[in-house]
């Protein structure tokens, strides 16, 4: 693990407390105080916690911060690359979507001075627009106030944490993709698998039935007739997820996981809502169970959103022993009967820590910098 319990690191630090330490009177409750006081420094400073959130954009066109958010890193969507697309920030939208308009802001109003009919039309817009939306901080509300075309839709964000809240779990998603019907890919019979939606340590195994015939079904049969193509295969094991099979009285297989599809695609994303599925069970597991060569899945497209498990505050290895300065240091600073001498030393002990602690955490390597100062070097004129 690369982290440390606040409690366990609180209980070392107590054990090395002896009759002749200057915090020798320091009680448990005070220890964790300044224990979370210099979690937080240490995050704003060394370690910088960066964590994510998908957020639904209200009717009032707002989304409210996440416990423990300190600075909005940015926010936008996913495209289909996994790759972020951010949305634009607008300095003069309001932060209150409540109020009515009141004046015309149609681009292409003759009036507006931005658009010509003749001559042009946008051409002094100028840079910078974003056809996404846009987005502004309210503090006031601790919310993000966005722009009318984002209402309804559900927006990523990431974000630096205190360090100090206590998160929750996340939605654990995995995609798979599908093979055809054939005699090198599905076959009748075959049998594939998924996390459990109600064990985090257990799979459930689907069957698969291929015939042209109505067979006796369950909420685990995936029913194939024979020449179903991969993109026909995925869409109906996400309707098995999903619907279960209505025409015959079987209900969804389990409403903690949905299942979507995009049209024309082999690949099925399964998502289990607020769920921890354990990595143990994630990265490079095999789905299939056949033994023969025959495959229902293709490929794992693994863990798009690692789920987290809730968990107390807790500080990164390489910062312990600043935050240990840190609670003596801040423990001593103000303390009657402490030689001056000793609070100085205090305190050049915890800088000291910190500056080593954010030299640990720097990852820029070699490597990082050729690639770098590799990327002005072209073999045409710069775009």
């Amino acid at each position: 693990m690369d982290y440390t319990n606040i409690d366990e690191l609180i209980n070392d630090f107590q054990l090395m407390i002896d009759d002749t330490s200057y915090d020798k009177d320091a009680q448990i409750y005070q220890l964790r105080l300044l224990a979370l006081q210099g979690l937080r420094e240490l995050t704003f400073d060394v370690e910088q916690v960066v964590r994510t959130e998908q957020k639904v954009v209200t009717s009032n066109l707002a989304i409210s911060l996440p416990s423990g958010f300190v600075k909005l890193l940015r926010i936008g969507f996913k495209n289909s690359n996994n790759e972020f697309v951010p949305l634009g920030y607008k300095s003069n939208l309001s932060l209150d979507a409540n109020v009515a308009s009141q004046v015309n802001d149609d681009l292409y109003d003759e009036n507006n001075p931005y658009y010509h009919v003749d001559l042009g039309k946008k051409f002094g817009i100028g840079g910078g627009q974003n056809t996404l939306g846009y987005y502004r901080i309210n503090r006031n509300d601790n919310a993000i106030n966005l722009s009318s075309e984002l209402a309804g839709k559900t927006v990523f964000m990431e974000y630096i944490s205190d360090g100090t809240s206590v998160s929750s779990p996340q939605n654990h998603i995995i995609s798979l993709a599908f093979n055809a019907v054939n005699d090198t890919g599905i076959i009748d019979g075959a049998t594939f698998r998924i996390p459990s939606p109600t064990d985090s340590t257990k799979f459930q195994a689907f069957s698969v039935k291929v015939s042209a015939e109505v067979p006796s079904l369950n909420s685990k049969t995936l029913w194939l007739t024979p020449g179903n193509g991969s993109t026909t295969v995925a869409s109906r094991f996400k309707e098995l997820i999903n619907n279960g099979h209505p025409d015959y009285g079987i209900s969804p297989f389990n409403t903690i996981i949905t299942a979507s599809n995009v049209s024309g695609s082999a690949v099925v994303t399964l998502t289990y809502n607020d769920r921890f599925v354990q990595s143990s069970y994630g990265v490079n597991t095999n789905y299939d169970l056949d033994k023969h060569q025959n495959k229902v899945i293709s490929r794992e497209i693994e863990l798009i959103q690692q789920g987290s498990a809730a968990r107390q505050p807790r500080v990164h290895k390489f910062c312990e022993e600043a935050l240990r300065s840190y609670i003596y240091y801040k423990y001593i600073q103000r303390k009657r009967g402490i030689p001056a001498n000793e609070k100085q030393a205090a305190k050049r002990a915890y800088f000291n820590e910190k500056r080593l602690a954010r030299a640990r955490m720097m990852n820029f390597s070699k490597e990082t910098a050729m690639q770098v100062s590799r990327k002005a070097f072209k073999q045409s004129p710069k775009l």
